[in-house]
């Protein structure tokens, strides 16, 4: 049973090919309710999701001799969303009807009584509500129960902050956090995500690092200063020939280190959420980094405060999704130069109002020698400012600027409304 017209299936299946962030929704498509050919071109793509369109063209040619790409027009990305959606909807309102039928049928017949159908209209309803999930009491007091049970058991799936001091102020990230790193510029917003990540990369853990404005190789470069003291990215040709194999053997040793980069310049939030979608079903992300959350855009939106609302809803839903932790840097504003002491408070972060209010966790970064050129060099501080069930505090840091390299010094740790209470 068809669902979409032949021409409406095969302008689904261009824009999968064209597409590779469209790939993602590529499981939401039932193959059962595609016409043959198009069943065939579909099994390609979902077994060369992430390859270049050429690759699938060419298998696709190969082994579907009347279909022909030229034959529909390639329609935006939005519209091919539109597209799957119109085909999950008919489909889920034919199988709802079919099972209405059924029902009825059974309970004419005196095979079924009003308990049991219910029952089944129910469940119907709730497998076939792909993006609205929800579980009954019974269903969440064994999610919780296996939650302690795992924590008890030390199997919990957790995420330790991987700097000295850090783990006495914050918690663990166990899925589903939005974290903000907030700074001015300057302050080493990036060092403090590209220190983080290293780390937890180190540690094996699976990192998706997404880079809105330092491509790759910088990146890296970066990840890689902290073993020198020339700038490897202006300044390696100074490097001796010693220091030239001490680079390369650097490199060599993060060879096998799970961590995945995205430089491509893409902004629009949605394509990064679907990009880090298809990434994460490939690879099981540990956590996501984005720099920075100013540079992304979410198109149709009338001002700045409205746009960086919908890009932080989004993350945040993107996080419950997937049930990995999201860190993303932001700017503060300029008001932090009237602090005391330039000191930022949630109040400076850029469109503050929305921000603060999705993310989970605020770290603020500051340097006090941006506002008093007496202060060390090295001194830095990131201020939890915000924390769901948590403590806030300020966690002192050294940050060697020419290795690009941070480390924990100490913490001044204070308990607000934020925190739980312990029970002993």
């Amino acid at each position: 049973m068809m669902i979409l017209d032949v021409r409406s299936e095969r302008q689904v299946l261009k824009a999968l090919i064209h597409y590779i962030n469209l790939r993602c929704r590529i499981d939401d498509i039932d193959r059962r309710f595609l016409s043959q050919e198009s069943q065939i071109i579909y099994d390609i793509i979902a077994s060369k999701r992430d390859k270049d369109p050429t690759l699938i063209l060419m298998e696709m040619y190969n082994r579907v001799e009347r279909f022909d790409v030229d034959d529909v027009d390639l329609v935006s990305e939005n519209a091919a969303n539109n597209l799957i959606d119109d085909f999950n909807e008919t489909l889920r309102n034919k199988k709802f009807r079919f099972l209405l039928n059924q029902i009825s049928r059974d309970m004419g017949q005196g095979s079924m009584g009003v308990e049991a159908a219910t029952e089944r209209i129910m469940s119907f309803l709730h497998e076939s509500s792909s993006g609205f999930k929800y579980v009954d009491m019974k269903q969440a007091n064994m999610l919780l129960k296996q939650f302690h049970t795992d924590v008890w058991a030390n199997k919990s799936k957790k995420l330790h902050w991987p700097f000295r001091y850090f783990n006495t102020v914050l918690n663990p990230l166990r899925g589903k956090e939005l974290v903000v790193i907030a700074g001015e510029t300057a302050t080493g917003k990036t060092s403090f995500m590209l220190n983080t990540a290293d780390r937890w990369a180190a540690e094996g853990k699976t990192i998706g690092y997404i880079s809105l404005e330092i491509d790759v190789v910088d990146l890296k470069n970066r990840m890689h200063q902290k073993d020198f003291d020339i700038n490897l990215s202006a300044e390696s040709d100074k490097l001796s020939e010693e220091g030239r194999l001490l680079l390369n053997d650097a490199i060599d040793r993060t060879m096998d280190q799970k961590m995945y980069f995205c430089d491509s310049g893409v902004r629009s939030v949605h394509e990064i959420i679907a990009g880090i979608k298809l990434m994460n079903m490939l690879h099981q992300f540990d956590v996501v980094f984005i720099d920075y959350l100013q540079l992304m855009s979410c198109p149709g939106k009338q001002s700045k405060d409205a746009e960086i609302g919908e890009i932080m809803g989004s993350l945040k839903a993107l996080a419950m999704d997937i049930k990995v932790p999201i860190i993303v840097a932001s700017q503060l504003n300029r008001e932090v130069g009237k602090n005391d002491k330039g000191i930022p408070k949630l109040s400076n972060l850029r469109e503050s109002g929305t921000i603060e209010h999705s993310a989970d966790v605020v770290i603020l970064i500051y340097r006090p020698i941006l506002y008093n050129k007496s202060e060390s060099l090295n001194e830095y501080h990131a201020i939890v400012g915000k924390q769901r069930n948590g403590k806030t505090g300020t966690i002192y840091m050294d940050f060697n600027m020419t290795r690009q390299f941070i480390e924990g010094t100490g913490t001044s740790v204070k308990c607000e409304e934020e925190c739980s209470p312990s029970l002993v």
